[in-house]
């Protein structure tokens, strides 16, 4: 199931302003994942500035608004918090790479269906989710996301 880039990207810069001002864009959007990319070199990030932050921040943004998307594609009203987070760095960014890369995958079939039914049964649930870190030459990092998550319109 293909979902629409441009509305991803304009709820996430409309939602996270801070998204449009780093310059975040979506690249690729589906049922089972979220792409988001983000230039090293913007106007309002010197080159000096990128960091392992900035990696972290586009992370977070992608686990957030996927399951923010997802969620609300399947008519919950989700509410997330962030609960617990876990960054293992394999490599450090290429210092020749323009753009950096999140992905966010659906977690395992058996945990997102248990993830759902909770939600559904209680309106609320814990999903773990796992965002790869990649520039040019591959990955570089991932970080592990824990939401707790709850419907605010439980039906």
């Amino acid at each position: 199931m293909e979902l629409p880039i441009k509305r991803i990207e304009e709820f996430l810069h409309n939602r996270i302003p801070v998204s449009r001002t780093i310059d975040c864009r979506v690249v690729e959007a589906d049922g089972k994942s979220l792409k988001l990319s983000l230039p090293k070199i913007s106007p309002n990030l010197k080159d000096e500035d990128f960091s392992d932050l900035s990696g972290l921040t586009l992370c977070q943004l992608t686990a957030w608004a996927y399951l923010q998307v997802t969620l609300q594609r399947l008519n919950y009203k989700p509410f997330t918090s962030l609960t617990s987070c876990s960054f293992k760095k394999n490599r450090e960014i290429d210092s020749n790479s323009s753009t950096i890369f999140a992905s966010c995958t659906v977690p395992c079939d058996k945990e997102w269906q248990q993830f759902l039914r909770m939600l559904s049964r209680k309106a609320r649930a814990k999903v773990s989710l796992e965002v790869n870190l990649s520039d040019e030459l591959g990955e570089t990092a991932t970080l592990t996301c824990e939401y707790d998550t709850r419907d605010l319109d439980p039906s």
